[in-house]
């Protein structure tokens, strides 16, 4: 069996960290990341009129234009014979079927005057995909831009997300804007973007167009090379006194510079993790080195950034 070239984890750099101790500094050569991947997607657009409050436009008489903003998407509970959403195997083991219908848009609609001065928000709900002639909604079914319901198909090799354990119904996970559903979830997910068009300032009503997308995600162990960390802008505050807060609160932005284990060959770092000694450390009445602020990986992890032994330096307070 053929030995792994596992670098300085396995001694060949001198004496092998134990990073239970001491981190490594320094950034990866390769750096794994744990994030949602999109294995498919699909988008379908529809289109229906709503209606501004209006109380909303008597307190805003200089209304002209309006924006939309989706600030969540719930789905009806298929009460008085009106369906719901559903989500459904295929013959295909791999792809899952789901019946886009009923579902509801909150919006943020913004109001602005002619010189794009912002003026007023208000909430409006809006159902899409009525489901059937049953529907309090159906007034506003449209074969062509808002019709009773969807049809779509999506790969789904990993299985979809259900509400609880031992659940026998899968759920569509909802991306929006409002706590606790603005977060993408393993399975199916579900946002969408409006538009917002033909607005009439006399009555309120507008054309409300939104683009609703299905992705399925899920999370998943990916290898990327990187340019390093981002260096984010930092903003001053004004300050009179002269002293060691304001001078840090004035310098630049900390960031620990502690580096991702790299688990496989060639550097095998995993190893670093059996237990060795580890350095003495200082016992507090002295100055605590900072092991991190190099900016590469150091040979002996027993030398500070100062070029400060720290084993002379504990052999030294012990001759005093």
């Amino acid at each position: 069996m053929a030995k792994e070239n596992c670098g300085c984890a396995s001694g060949k750099c001198g004496r092998r960290k134990d990073i239970c101790a001491t981190p490594l500094c320094g950034r990866p050569d390769v750096l794994s990341i744990y994030a949602p991947v999109i294995y498919d997607e699909i988008g379908i657009n529809v289109c229906r009129p709503i209606t501004i409050p209006a109380e909303v436009l008597t307190a805003n008489p200089t209304a002209y234009c309006a924006q939309l903003e989706v600030v969540d998407i719930t789905f009806g509970q298929g009460t008085e014979g009106i369906p719901t959403t559903t989500i459904t195997s295929t013959t295909r083991a791999n792809c899952s079927t789901v019946v886009l219908t009923n579902i509801s848009l909150t919006y943020r609609v913004k109001l602005f005057d002619t010189n794009n001065n912002y003026l007023t928000s208000t909430i409006v709900t809006a159902n899409y995909l009525p489901g059937s002639a049953t529907s309090p909604e159906y007034t506003f079914f449209d074969s062509e831009t808002n019709p009773e319901s969807v049809t779509l198909e999506l790969y789904t090799p990993y299985g979809v997300g259900f509400t609880e354990a031992g659940a026998s119904v899968p759920e569509i996970n909802v991306v929006g804007l409002i706590g606790g559903a603005n977060n993408v979830a393993n399975g199916i997910n579900i946002s969408a973007i409006a538009k917002a068009m033909n607005f009439d300032p006399a009555t309120g009503t507008l054309s409300a167009g939104v683009s609703i997308v299905l992705r399925t995600i899920y999370y998943e162990a990916y290898k990327f090379e990187h340019e390093g960390k981002p260096v984010p802008p930092k903003a001053s505050l004004n300050g009179d006194q002269n002293n060691t807060c304001l001078a840090f609160v004035e310098s630049g932005l900390l960031s620990r510079e502690i580096k991702p284990l790299e688990l496989e060959p060639p550097k095998c770092e995993g190893r670093f993790k059996e237990s060795e000694p580890a350095c003495e450390r200082e016992d507090g009445t002295k100055t605590v080195f900072n092991f991190c602020q190099c900016e590469q990986e150091q040979e002996n992890p027993c030398e500070n950034t100062a070029g400060v032994n720290m084993e002379e330096v504990s052999v030294k307070k012990e001759d005093k």
